[in-house]
């Protein structure tokens, strides 16, 4: 190994490995994955662990964050010595001192960017308020403000791997480790990813690791260290390590001529160029006008058809009910799926809008009713159900089915309508 002098001289490292080895016992042999590996890493480094396949880099990897432990030798992480720790506390101090950057990305495909980003946060108990405020600055400082409400879905390659970033940065942790953060990416993407880390470094201090089988990515960090058999081969500072931001100033620019998905990068990119704009809010006023229309519709039927009472006099809840809730409830989707691009998040939306008014109307008129002392208004209405129930609940049940269904259908054709997903 070729020693170097610390780059950060007084300060004490955040990662220290003395004398560390890891084995693994196949059954018939034993492989040894490290052999003996010391390795200091101070604050505020940016150091690339480099190797080839079967080299012991991502062994190293899961031992620096706290996924395994040495068979042999001490690991020190901001001075605890996790080693020797059990797996749960193994577990705190990973969530507390340590951000994960994958080359999967490992985002939930079926959430939005920013509860993607606030999933970390939940583990620890933060109030959801909070939470959303840490998220969104998180976004914010990746260049993704604008898509918070993405899903993975519709981000590029290379802005799923920001919110990745993103995840990683929410608990403020003083190291992150990025297992080949640019492995999915173009070179263009690679790049601005680079860039970013570079920034993050520079302007915050936080401490990287990145593991990579790539030199002209290595070249990015301020120290390389290249792994061979288990073993630390090399260990070299860079003086002027490669500046991500300047190479991608120098790449050729996309044709300015081309359609304006022409340079986007994978499908993935296509995808997001296709997300609709926000649902116009007068939609969401048509759907509550189609529900009000149905309270009062609905209220005659009892009323002058079933002469249930009560009807006659409650119907009006009902409608203020309606109406509260359809207002409240437009809000509520505007914000949560402001540009609904896919079928799913279309039905979704349909769907919650007309279950949860419905059972919440439901549920503040019978409760309007006992508190008011007015049950006898309920009477009527529990001996139709009663000898409904009794000559034909299958009839019943199905007839409130296909009410439903129905009414989400509609409203799901009518978002269709208005948010179309724009040509590629």
């Amino acid at each position: 190994m070729v020693a170097v002098a610390p780059l950060f001289q007084g300060q004490p490292p955040i990662v220290e490995l003395s004398e560390v080895s890891k084995e693994y016992d196949t059954g018939g042999s034993t492989v040894r994955a490290m052999r003996d590996v010391s390795l200091s890493i101070a604050n505020g480094e940016f150091v690339a662990i480099v190797g080839t396949s079967g080299s012991g880099k991502s062994t190293m990897m899961n031992i620096l964050g706290c996924l395994d432990r040495p068979t042999r030798g001490t690991y020190t992480l901001a001075g605890i010595d996790v080693g020797a720790r059990a797996g749960d506390s193994r577990a705190i101090v990973r969530n507390r001192v340590i951000g994960f950057i994958f080359q999967g990305f490992n985002l939930l495909s079926r959430t939005t960017a920013l509860e993607n980003v606030e999933l970390p946060l939940q583990y620890r108990g933060v109030s959801s308020r909070e939470r959303r405020k840490r998220a969104t600055a998180a976004l914010v400082s990746v260049g993704l403000g604008e898509r918070l409400d993405h899903t993975p879905n519709q981000l590029s390659g290379g802005q799923q791997q920001r919110v990745a970033i993103a995840r990683a940065l929410v608990t403020d942790p003083p190291l992150l480790l990025a297992d080949e953060p640019t492995g999915n990416l173009d070179t263009r993407t690679s790049l601005e990813v680079l860039a970013l880390l570079q920034k993050l470094n520079r302007d915050r201090g936080i401490t990287i690791v990145l593991v990579t089988h790539e030199r002209d990515i290595a070249a990015c960090a301020s120290r390389v260290v290249t792994m061979r058999d288990g073993r630390v081969v090399t260990d070299v500072l860079q003086d002027e390590p490669l500046d991500a931001a300047t190479e991608l100033a120098n790449l050729p620019r996309a044709d300015d001529t081309a359609a304006p998905v022409a340079h986007l990068s994978d499908a993935r990119d296509l995808a997001a160029a296709r997300v609709g704009e926000p649902v116009p809010f007068g939609v969401f006023l048509m759907m509550a006008l189609g529900s009000l229309l149905g309270s009062i519709a609905g209220s005659a039927y009892l009323a002058l058809v079933l002469s249930l009472g009560v009807a006659q006099h409650a119907w009006f809840v009902l409608l203020a009910s309606e109406i509260a809730l359809a207002w409240f409830g437009a809000r509520w989707a505007r914000r949560s799926l402001g540009h609904p691009a896919t079928n799913d998040q279309r039905f979704r939306l349909a769907f919650w809008y007309t279950v949860v008014p419905l059972t919440a109307a439901t549920l503040l008129f019978v409760a309007f009713v006992l508190l008011a002392g007015y049950q006898k208004w309920l009477d009527p209405t529990f001996a139709f159900l009663g000898s409904a129930a009794a000559s034909g609940s299958v009839v019943l049940a199905g007839l409130v089915f296909a009410t439903v269904s129905c009414t989400v259908l509609l409203r799901y054709l009518l978002l269709t309508a208005f948010n179309p997903r724009r040509p590629a």
